[in-house]
C-alpha cells in the first residue's frame, strides 16, 4: 500500500503508523520518526546481506503463533502469486536463499498449518526441517525498530471545485527510473540529457505538474499524507470510489513532519503521534507549507484496479496484520517471517506479539536491517492502531533446509479464493472493509502500490 507502512507517518511520525506517511508502501511513510535516539537507520556495509543463520538451539519459540492463523494462508498465497511471476526470478538468489527455496518453503508452511495438530508439533517440524535466519538489526544484536502503516480513506474529487482544491498528481513522462528496481535515474530533458529530478519546492514553485492532477482534496495536508502513505481510497461526491496508489517519486531526500516538529520544539518527543501532528497544523495552518516544503521527496500516484488494491511493492495485495515492509536490497522478497514485538490487540491496547508475516512491501524510509513496517489495514481504526506501533523487536526468516526441497520445483498456478480482491478480509485487529457509503466519514491516510503479477516489480511504493 506501499507503500511501508504500516511504514507510518511520514508526517515525521507519519510513517504509516506514526504515520510515516507513505504507503503500501513503496513510498509510504513508516515510522514515527524521532521517537528513538538509537540509530535505527544504520546501514550495512555495501553488498552485505541482512540476515544471520541461527543455531537451532537459538530458534525462537513459535508455538503460540501456530494458533493465530487468520489471514495467514491468504497472505502466503499472495506471496506465491508473486513468486510465480517470471519477474520474481530476477531478485534471487538473495544471499544464499534461492527462488526455489522460497517457493518450497511457502508451500510447505501451508501444508503444516493445515495438517499439524498443535504448536508443539509445528515447532518440532521447524527445528528438524527449517533454517531460521535473524535480521542483524540496527546494532548487529538483532534489534529491529517496528512501525506500522495503513490505508486511509478520504473524500475527494477528480475535478477541482470550490470545496476540493488540493491535488495529488500523476507521474510525469520525464521522470526516468529503472524498470526493474524502480531506482530513480532523474529527469530526461528535451535534448535527451539527464539531471536530478526537481525537488518538492522546485516542483511547486515552477508549477511543473500542471495538467497532471489526478484527484483533489479538501485539506492541503491530505494530499501530502497520501503521498507519504503511498495510496488512498477516495470517496467522490457521487459516492463512487477511486483507488489510487504509488506510481513513482522524484528521488528527493525524505524528511518527516513529525521529526521536524520535534527538532523545532513544537512537539515534545514523548508526545509525538499522528494525531499530535494533525492537531498542531490545525492550530497553526500558516506553518504547514513551510514544513511540507522541507521534504524534498515528492510522490506521484495513479488509479488502480480495486481487485489488487492496496498492493505492496511486489505488486500483490497486502493483507492486514500479515504483510511486512522491509528493505528489499538486503532481505528476500515474499518470504515467511516471524516477529516478536508489540502491537495493538482487538481493543487497541498495545501488547506483546509473536506471529508470522510475509515480506511483501517496502518503503522509502525502510532502508536498513533495523527497520520494518507492519501493514494494519484500511480505515480509521487501522490508522489509530498504526500510530501506536513504534518499538523494538526481532525479525526472523524461515526457509526449508537444503535437501528438504527440489531446486527445480514445478510451479503450479495459485488459484485465489472466489472473493479475493473483492473485499478486505477480516483480521483479529482490523475490521473488514468492502465499500464506503456516501455519508460515512472516511478515515485517514492510505497505503501502497499495486501491479499485476508478472509485471515489473513496483519498487518501492512509499515515500519514506
Amino acid at each position: 500500500m506501499r507503500r511501508g507502512f504500516l511504514t507510518w507517518l511520514a508526517l515525521g511520525l507519519m510513517t504509516c503508523a506514526g504515520m510515516q506517511m507513505l504507503g503500501c508502501k513503496s513510498d509510504q511513510a513508516t515510522i514515527i520518526d524521532g521517537l528513538t535516539d538509537e540509530d535505527v537507520d544504520r546501514p550495512l556495509a555495501p553488498g552485505e546481506w541482512g540476515l544471520v543463520k541461527l543455531d537451532p538451539k537459538d530458534y525462537p519459540d513459535m508455538r503460540s503463533a501456530f494458533n493465530d492463523k487468520e489471514g495467514l494462508e491468504r497472505a502466503v498465497d499472495k506471496s506465491l502469486q508473486y513468486m510465480h511471476a517470471p519477474s520474481s526470478h530476477r531478485f534471487f538468489p538473495s544471499g544464499p536463499i534461492t527462488h526455489s527455496q522460497v517457493v518450497a518453503s511457502l508451500e510447505d508452511i501451508k501444508k503444516l498449518l493445515n495438517t499439524l495438530p498443535n504448536g508443539d508439533a509445528f515447532q518440532q517440524q521447524l527445528l528438524a526441517r527449517y533454517d531460521v535466519y535473524e535480521s542483524k538489526g540496527y546494532n548487529r544484536k538483532g534489534d529491529v525498530w517496528f512501525t506500522a502503516y495503513y490505508t486511509p480513506i478520504y473524500y475527494g474529487s477528480k475535478v477541482p471545485t470550490p470545496e476540493y482544491r488540493y491535488p495529488v498528481y500523476s507521474r510525469p513522462n520525464d521522470l526516468i527510473s529503472d524498470s526493474v528496481t524502480g531506482e530513480i535515474k532523474g529527469q530526461r530533458l528535451p535534448d535527451g540529457s539527464m539531471r536530478p529530478y526537481p525537488t518538492r519546492k522546485e516542483i511547486v514553485a515552477g508549477n511543473l505538474l500542471r495538467g497532471l492532477e489526478l484527484a483533489y482534496f479538501k485539506d492541503p495536508l491530505e494530499p501530502y499524507i497520501i503521498q507519504v502513505q503511498g495510496s488512498a481510497k477516495v470517496i467522490q461526491p457521487d459516492g463512487k470510489e477511486l483507488f489510487i496508489g504509488y506510481a513513482g517519486k522524484n528521488g528527493g531526500e525524505y524528511r518527516g513532519l513529525g521529526a521536524e516538529l520535534v527538532k523545532d520544539g513544537k512537539i515534545e518527543k514523548k508526545k509525538l503521534s499522528f494525531p499530535a501532528v494533525i492537531n498542531y497544523f490545525k492550530q497553526h495552518p500558516a506553518e504547514l507549507n513551510d514544513y511540507v516544503m522541507r521534504n524534498d521527496s515528492f510522490a506521484f500516484l495513479k488509479e488502480y484496479d480495486p481487485k489488487e488494491w492496496p498492493s505492496g511493492s511486489l505488486g500483490v495485495q497486502v493483507t492486514p496484520q500479515r504483510s511486512l515492509a522491509t528493505d528489499k536490497s538486503i532481505f528476500p522478497r515474499a518470504a515467511l517471517t516471524f516477529i516478536t514485538a508489540e502491537k495493538p490487540d482487538q481493543t487497541g491496547a498495545v501488547t506483546p506479539y509473536r506471529g508470522f508475516l510475509l515480506d511483501q512491501d517496502t518503503g522509502g524510509a525502510i532502508r536498513a536491517a533495523g527497520r520494518a513496517d507492519i501493514y494494519l489495514g484500511i480505515g480509521e481504526k487501522a490508522g489509530l492502531d498504526a500510530g501506536k506501533v513504534y518499538n523494538k523487536g526481532h525479525l526472523y526468516y524461515l526457509f526449508l533446509k537444503s535437501g528438504q526441497f527440489s531446486e527445480t520445483p514445478v510451479l503450479t498456478p495459485v488459484v485465489p479464493p472466489a472473493n479475493l480482491g473483492k473485499e478486505t478480509p477480516k483480521t483479529p485487529k482490523t475490521p473488514k472493509i468492502t465499500t464506503t457509503k456516501p455519508g460515512v466519514k472516511p478515515s485517514n491516510p492510505a497505503t501502497h502500490t499495486p501491479m499485476r503479477p508478472g509485471d515489473t516489480e513496483i519498487f518501492p511504493n512509499s515515500n519514506k
